[in-house]
């Protein structure tokens, strides 16, 4: 009965900091971009955005600040502001330096993958779209609130969600 309880306990605060697909469609502009950030428990990232940034919003969650001036996070949620780019989203699902599974990576996998399949099962196939090299494949989604195509990939052990402004 105690174990259930702790369990029961937990559950919200790992269910916490999930971006959803509900989420990632209803992204149309920087002010509903930040909303979904800090409802989500995402930190604006200072170091990336108190320098030069090409108008780039950077949240990463839980955050760490490096004394080399840095900074580190499993998730990265990017805006640019200042053209057509949208938004950008990375989840680590490997360990960076090793390269190999890391169990405390595991809520990143599902967050990727539950938008991922909801994408497949509710959004319209468009094409392949390579950018910078990297082969994404786009979705048009009805439901979005953002003009374009929002397209995935798992590339380097990290799982990227991409805003595409194309019709």
């Amino acid at each position: 009965m105690i174990k259930n309880l702790i369990i029961l306990l937990f559950i919200p605060v790992l269910s916490y900091s999930q971006i959803s697909y509900e989420d990632v469609m209803s992204i149309n502009s920087v002010e509903i971009f930040k909303k979904v950030m800090i409802e989500n428990g995402y930190e604006f990232d200072t170091l990336i955005n108190g320098g030069v940034t090409d108008g780039l919003l950077s949240y990463g969650y839980d955050r760490t600040e490096y004394s080399s001036g840095s900074s580190g996070s499993s998730r990265w949620m990017n805006y640019w502001t200042n053209d057509d780019r949208g938004f950008y989203l990375t989840f680590l699902m490997k360990n960076y330096v090793t390269g190999l599974d890391d169990p405390r990576l595991e809520s990143n996998k599902n967050n990727y993958y539950t938008i991922v399949n909801d994408i497949k099962e509710k959004c319209k196939y468009f094409k392949i779209i390579n950018d910078n090299g990297v082969d994404y494949v786009t979705y048009s989604c009805s439901e979005s609130l953002y003009k374009g195509k929002v397209g995935f990939v798992i590339s380097d052990g990290i799982g990227h969600i991409k805003h595409f402004l194309i019709d």
